[in-house]
């Protein structure tokens, strides 16, 4: 089907763009990558009544399509990427669209198409381009195809004059026929529905004539909203949006000229309250219209968690609406910064909150693939060190709850490509000694080093837990897929190295992990600062290796007891937390200290309800904490993980055990989705828990409750 875009003998300057805002180059700030929006429509008009319509939507870099007035949708589903993935994507993505209609026979489909990518998730293949096509469905039976091509009409939008400035003095009322381009983008359907919208505020402002007044607004929670202004006169308008007051401000400026005119924020903002300032330019009253449209991935199911704890309550409560918003066409790490896949940490954790919130794991599954596709492309290299090797154990746990072999054999080249990369990173001492990077650990400081990218001697060993961790959950997916050769070769592998890890990195005296080596460093350096010859000790090392199993069991669970309320060791953040917690479930250690560190979330929402905060300790002085942060939200997880003590026994959840404990609550009443239907439980002090579960999933039952 064909691609189309400006005709380049019309408009020469506004065709090419960008890869993404990472992509580096001479000229990107010549008129070669300037800033434009397409306006792209066609009017069809048939001699029957519609009754619905599939299409197929995509774009070069981002749509925001309407038919017949309304709104549709914003897209493409991202094709993700890396901070090292500059160049092309490895895949572009369609989005699918099917519509209802009523007593309609003319769809008029507009699309304003952006050319340059403003977000880190915009990814390009470098020319402006619009796709749709589809089916119309008649009420008489009979059907239609539509599709884009040199009928269609194509003009700049001239009011977009950059990414928060529009002004529709500017504006050039323009017909022009479509040019149908190459298609560079062979687009693919995105693995998951498109995202569900909705009106979460909406109200009028009236200005005398001639005056400017600015007025305050504030919405219940925060979300991630595209802001849509409307008026009926003459006026310059400046939208500032934060998501607390006094902390960093989106701002978009907007110039109406016309009556009756709209504008659609292309951008996303973090927002949960702002201002608005309306400037008046005509000789009458006039009235602003003002609202925000919220995106986040279709919800069709939620879990539910209520206990005698109303802070537990308002724990999980907060961290699953930040979940929400961060479920995107892509998993964010929040609303506010938008990253990468690059972040799998934090979409690790979120895909956990995902089993006991929502249940559809199709958004964590398309993660998972999109990082192998750049996994791929890269040859196993990733920004993030740590994060890379995260991807493998979130590649077992989604295919645990999903049941989905096809995922392990999408990601099966990846895998192999990945823990390749990382043989070359082991020096002589059979260690992970020499590879790019020592990052992301945690967002604290240390000695005045970042644990966001640490030296070698505050990062080696976390990264040596991690692969060491990525070598056993490699083995369990080579055994899902029946390659028990691969399987035994990387099993002996990690045997070897969990022996070699203890005799570079125990430290005999202190009966701990120590951070890493004083040694020189040699690898090629990503973002690296230079070492030191100081050793550290730290929670970090010693946490991962009592939970991966690279300390003995006793020792382990010495180490967490020393280490989990030693003001002498740096505290950790709500990320590194979750790790805290699976070593405490792992070794028994939950019921003394789990609901103590849980209650430290109580603090961070009491503080704000509004949305997540993403740490409790300030790396800098002067750095403001955003509040719209998942990676954080392992409450959600962990909560009703450890309450229920449900473990997945057969993969797709076929098959489930409970070990419920209330850890000192009275009661908890908890609801699971999953793709059979809705898991109940209930739990009362003194009397057995009640399970209540779709007939295809088999309980195991425990003497403390009963199946019903």
């Amino acid at each position: 089907m064909p691609w189309i875009w400006l005709d380049d003998k019309l408009y020469p300057q506004i065709q090419r763009n960008r890869y993404n805002i990472l992509y580096d180059c001479e000229n990107k700030n010549t008129e070669e990558f300037r800033y434009a929006v397409a306006d792209i429509s066609k009017t069809f008009r048939f001699d029957r009544t519609v009754e619905k319509i599939k299409i197929r939507v995509s774009a070069d870099n981002t749509y925001i399509l309407r038919i017949n007035g309304k709104f549709i949708g914003i897209g493409p589903a991202s094709s993700g990427g890396d901070f090292l993935c500059t160049g092309k994507t490895p895949k572009h993505y369609a989005d699918i669209y099917e519509l209802d209609f009523e007593d309609v026979d003319v769809l008029d489909i507009g699309a304003k198409v952006s050319l340059q990518p403003e977000m880190l998730t915009n990814y390009s293949r470098g020319h402006g381009g619009f796709y749709l096509s589809g089916t119309v469905k008649f009420k008489d039976g009979t059907s239609e195809g539509i599709e884009t091509d040199s009928t269609w009409c194509a003009v700049p939008d001239m009011a977009y004059n950059d990414f928060r400035n529009y002004n529709s003095e500017n504006k050039i009322i323009q017909i022009a026929d479509a040019f149908e381009t190459e298609d560079i983008w062979g687009v693919e359907d995105a693995y998951i529905p498109s995202r569900s919208y909705s009106k979460i505020f909406g109200t009028e402002y009236s200005v005398g004539a001639g005056k400017t007044e600015a007025f305050d607004f504030e919405f219940d929670r925060i979300y991630g909203v595209h802001p849509v202004l409307s008026c009926d006169g003459r006026c310059g308008i400046t939208l500032e949006t934060y998501e607390l007051k006094g902390q960093e401000k989106t701002v978009e400026k907007v110039v109406f000229d016309n009556r009756d005119e709209e504008y659609f924020s292309f951008r996303m903002h973090s927002a949960g309250e702002g201002k608005l300032i309306i400037e008046n330019k005509d000789s009458y009253d006039i009235t602003v219209k003002l609202s925000f449209i919220a995106p986040w991935y279709p919800v069709e199911a939620e879990g539910s968690f209520k206990t005698s704890s109303e802070e537990l309550n308002k724990i999980y409560d907060v961290c699953k609406h930040t979940l929400k918003i961060c479920r995107q066409s892509l998993h964010l790490d929040s609303t506010k910064h938008q990253e990468l896949l690059a972040c799998t940490g934090d979409y690790n954790i979120e895909s956990l909150m995902t089993i006991f919130c929502y249940g559809d794991m199709r958004l964590a599954e398309f993660d998972l693939m999109r990082t192998a596709d750049w996994l791929v492309a890269n040859k196993g290299v990733m920004f993030h060190t740590t994060y890379s090797l995260i991807w493998v154990q979130m590649l077992h746990d989604v295919y645990v709850a999903t049941g989905r072999k096809d995922l392990l054999l999408y990601c099966r080249e990846a895998l192999g490509t990945l823990l390749a990369r990382f043989e070359t990173y082991i020096g002589e001492n059979s260690v992970i000694d020499n590879p790019p990077d020592f990052m992301f650990v945690d967002w604290t400081v240390i000695d005045g080093f970042s644990m966001h990218h640490p030296p070698k001697a505050l990062g080696q060993t976390v990264l040596n837990c991690f692969y060491y961790n990525a070598l056993i959950y490699a083995v369990k997916i080579y055994s899902y897929l029946d390659e028990n050769a691969v399987a035994d070769k990387l099993k002996n592998k990690a045997s070897v190295f969990r022996k070699r890890f203890n005799e570079v990195f125990y430290d005999e005296e202190r009966k701990l992990y120590f951070d890493g080596l004083g040694t020189p460093y040699g690898g090629e350096k990503h973002y690296h600062p230079a070492n030191t010859d100081k050793k550290y000790f730290s929670k970090y090392p010693n946490i991962l290796a009592s939970l991966y199993g690279l300390a003995d069991d006793e020792l382990a669970a010495d180490i967490l007891e020393r280490i989990i309320f030693d003001g002498s060791l740096q505290d950790i953040q709500p990320y590194f937390m979750h790790y805290m917690l699976c070593a405490l479930r792992k070794h028994k250690l939950f019921d003394k200290y789990g609901m103590k560190i849980l209650m430290r979330w109580a603090d961070v929402v009491n503080e704000c309800d509004k949305g997540l905060k993403e740490g409790w300790i300030a790396p800098e002085e002067s750095y403001s904490f955003d509040h719209s942060h998942a990676w954080g939200g392992t409450p959600a997880y962990h909560m009703p993980s450890a309450i229920t003590g449900m473990e997945i026994l057969e993969p797709g959840m076929k098959t489930l055990k409970f070990s419920p404990a209330l850890y000192g609550l009275d009661y908890a009443e908890i609801n699971i989705p999953t793709q059979y239907g809705m898991i109940n439980f209930s739990c009362e002090k003194g009397k057995p828990a009640v399970i209540n579960a779709p007939e295809c999933i088999k309980i195991l039952m425990g003497d403390n409750y009963e199946n019903s």
